[in-house]
């Protein structure tokens, strides 16, 4: 499971850009806006299994675990802690210092530097482990890729014009399109 340690600074499309990309003039659905917004960054995050805009992530594994670790999130900038959960509700950090992180590949792994298993892969306390990562395109609106952003807009568009709730239609097939090629598989 992926969980946000910090929201975004930012929503890849502006408030501004989807206003105009919805033909709105006036003030008045700006809240409905920026949900809309949120959601559709959501939205394609989830389909593509990537992070938009630059943000601390937690990736969480559950008992048992594997000899290697795939974080199934994209694209990682790098690897700041790793925790063991105990049963009893107590944590053990994990050092970093004699992993191998792998970022080249997708998605991207972490596994010890040598042969063998993990110390903690035999301890049945151990119920979760979870790794906090930073992951992201980049931390401004230019760095993610633009049919990404035209994934959101055509999302935000079809989320007002049913924003009643009613006879809500599937995923366009654009917006499945244009994700296409920055989906990442799920190991």
């Amino acid at each position: 499971m992926i969980t946000d340690i910090m929201p975004p600074p930012i929503e890849p499309i502006t408030l501004e850009a989807a206003k105009l990309f919805l033909r709105l003039d006036d003030d008045a659905e700006d809240t409905l806006i920026t949900d809309l917004i949120q959601s559709a960054r959501e939205q394609v995050e989830t389909l593509c299994r990537k992070t938009l805009i630059e943000r601390p992530q937690r990736v969480s594994f559950a008992s048992p675990f594997n000899r290697i670790l795939y974080l199934n999130i994209a694209p990682i900038k790098s690897v700041t802690a790793m925790t063991l959960h105990l049963e009893n509700g107590g944590e053990e950090a994990v050092s970093l210092d004699g992993l191998k992180i792998n970022f080249r590949a997708t998605p991207a792994s972490i596994q010890k530097d040598t042969l063998g298993l993990w110390s903690w892969h035999h301890r049945p306390e151990i119920k979760a482990i979870t790794v906090d990562v930073v992951a992201g395109y980049g931390e401004s609106i230019d760095d993610i890729p633009m049919p990404l952003r035209q994934a959101m807009l055509l999302l935000i568009g079809q989320g007002y014009e049913h924003r009643a709730g009613i006879d809500m239609p599937g995923i366009p097939m654009m917006v499945d399109a244009l994700v296409m090629p920055y989906r990442s598989l799920k190991l």
